[in-house]
């Protein structure tokens, strides 16, 4: 078992990398797709957030950390 990177075109997948696999060998696979940055738009999330939404953020982040170090010890 082993992670191979591949793209996709023209409904194939096609490996990066050659693969050591026998003709008509046969494989299970499994899909993950890549994150794609181009299709966020940061800027636009940043802007929408409120100061108030953001000091609530940040204190429950406090929160969420102490309750860990507390559960640590």
């Amino acid at each position: 078992m082993r992670l191979v990177e591949a793209v996709y075109e023209k409904g194939l997948l096609k490996p990066m990398k050659p693969l050591k696999l026998r003709p008509g060998e046969r494989v299970g696979l499994i899909i993950v797709r890549r994150p794609n940055p181009s299709r966020w738009n940061l800027d636009g999330i940043a802007n929408t957030v409120d100061v108030e939404d953001k000091q609530l953020t940040e204190q429950g982040l406090e929160d969420w950390s102490v309750n860990l170090e507390s559960e640590d010890q």
